[in-house]
C-alpha cells in the first residue's frame, strides 16, 4: 500500500522563541523549557562564544524545519513528506 506524498508548509527554516511558541500553541516558557535543561527535544542552531565573553549571548534560534521533521518521522511513521518553507 502506498500512502501519497504529505506536504508540511513552515514560514521559515529558523525561528525564534516567540515565533514558535504562535505557531505551535504553547506558552513562552514551555519553549524555554523544552529547548534548554537536561534532555532539549527542541533543537536550537548552536551559539557561539564571543571573544572575551564567558557566556553565549543573544537570542535562541529554533531550527523549526528539524523540529517538523522530526515530530512528522515520529507522528507518521515513514519520511513520505516533504516540508515547504517561505509558504
Amino acid at each position: 500500500m502506498m500512502t501519497a506524498l504529505i506536504t508540511i508548509k513552515i514560514p521559515r527554516a529558523t525561528v525564534f522563541p516567540e515565533e514558535f511558541a504562535a505557531l505551535e500553541g504553547v506558552s513562552l516558557r514551555t519553549v524555554y523549557r523544552q529547548t534548554t535543561g537536561n534532555n532539549p527535544c527542541i533543537p536550537i542552531e548552536p551559539r557561539k562564544i564571543k571573544k572575551g565573553n564567558k557566556r553565549a549571548g543573544g537570542p535562541i534560534k529554533i531550527l523549526y524545519a528539524r523540529y517538523k521533521e522530526l515530530e512528522a518521522k515520529k507522528n507518521l511513521g515513514h519520511s513520505r513528506f516533504e516540508i515547504v518553507v517561505g509558504a
